[in-house]
C-alpha cells in the first residue's frame, strides 16, 4: 500500500496524513469553540454582532475544512482542475443554491437595518406567529414563541414578512385591565378604585407628556353598557413585558379586594339571573 502511494508521487505516509488531518479538525472544533465562548463572555447579543458571530464561525470551519484537505497529496492540483473543467457542475449548483444565497442576503440585510434586535417581541401577521427573537444564523432566524416553542424561519421569509415588533424603539408595553360590574354598583367609585390601584402600582409608568399632566394619571373608559353590567377598561403601561404581566395581575387582585371593601360587585351571568329572578 505504501509502495503504491510512493509510486503516486506522495511522498507522506498515508497514516502521517491522516493524522494531520484528524488534527487540523481537532484544532477547528476547538478555535469553533473558544471563539463562540469568548464572544458570549463579552456580551455580544445584538442582531448584527450575533450574524457575525455565526459568519465567523463558519469561516473558520471552511478554513479549517481547506487546511485539512491540502494535507491530501496533489488536493490543489486536483481542485483546480475540478473548477476548470466543470463549469457546468457551478452553474447547477448554483441554480440549486439560489434560496440557500437569498436567505443569506436576507439575514446581512436584517443585520444591517435591524428592524428587529435579539429579545424583541415581534408578530408574523400573515402567520399570526407571536415570540422573541432568540438568534439569527445565515439561513434562518429563530422565534422562541410564548410556550417556550422555537419557530425556524428562513431570513428570506422574514425580510418580505410584515412584522409587528413591540419593542422597537421603546420597550414600554400596555395591557388592557378589563372589569365589569353589576348595574347597581358605583360606577365612579369603581373608576377612582381602578385609577388608584393602577397609579400607584410601583411598577406603572406614566406615559403623559408635559403638556398633558393636567389629564387623568390613568384614564378609566367606560367600554360598554353590556348584557351582564357595565364593562370598564384601563392600560397598564410597563417598561416591558415581562414586568406587565406581573403587574397586570398584582392590579386586578387588588382591584378585587377593593371593590369587596366598596361593596362594588363584579358582574357575571350568575348574578345576571338572580337580579332577574328577583324582579
Amino acid at each position: 500500500m505504501l509502495d503504491m502511494w510512493q509510486y503516486l508521487g506522495y511522498n507522506e505516509s498515508p497514516i502521517w496524513v491522516a493524522i494531520c488531518i484528524i488534527a487540523t479538525l481537532i484544532v477547528t472544533v476547538a478555535v469553533s469553540k473558544v471563539f463562540r465562548a469568548t464572544w458570549r463572555k463579552f456580551g455580544a447579543d445584538k442582531m448584527h454582532q450575533m450574524f457575525i458571530k455565526n459568519v465567523l464561525s463558519i469561516v473558520i470551519w471552511i478554513v479549517g475544512g481547506v487546511i485539512a484537505l491540502n494535507w491530501l497529496p496533489n488536493f490543489a492540483d486536483a481542485a483546480t482542475a475540478l473548477i476548470a473543467g466543470s463549469g457546468l457542475l457551478i452553474l447547477v449548483i448554483g441554480l440549486a443554491a439560489q434560496e440557500t444565497l437569498g436567505n443569506m442576503f436576507s439575514g446581512l440585510f436584517i443585520s444591517i437595518f435591524r428592524p428587529f434586535e435579539v429579545g424583541d417581541r415581534i408578530t408574523i401577521t400573515s402567520q399570526n406567529i407571536t415570540g422573541f427573537i432568540e438568534d439569527i444564523t445565515l439561513r434562518h432566524t429563530v422565534v422562541r414563541t410564548i410556550t417556550n416553542n422555537r419557530i425556524i424561519v428562513p431570513n428570506s421569509t422574514m425580510n418580505r414578512e410584515l412584522i409587528e415588533n413591540a419593542n422597537y424603539r421603546n420597550m414600554r408595553v400596555a395591557n388592557f385591565i378589563d372589569v365589569t360590574i353589576t348595574y347597581e354598583s358605583d360606577v365612579d367609585v369603581a373608576r377612582d378604585i381602578m385609577a388608584y390601584v393602577i397609579g400607584e402600582h410601583k411598577d406603572f409608568v406614566d406615559t403623559r407628556e408635559p403638556e398633558e399632566m393636567s389629564e387623568p394619571k390613568v384614564p378609566i373608559f367606560v367600554r360598554a353598557l353590556g348584557l351582564y353590567g357595565v364593562e370598564l377598561r384601563a392600560f397598564m403601561w410597563t417598561e416591558d413585558m415581562p414586568t406587565n404581566v406581573v403587574a397586570c395581575s398584582d392590579a386586578r387582585n387588588d382591584i378585587f379586594h377593593e371593590f369587596k371593601r366598596a361593596n362594588i360587585t363584579i358582574a357575571s351571568a350568575k348574578v345576571r339571573d338572580v337580579y332577574m329572578k328577583e324582579q
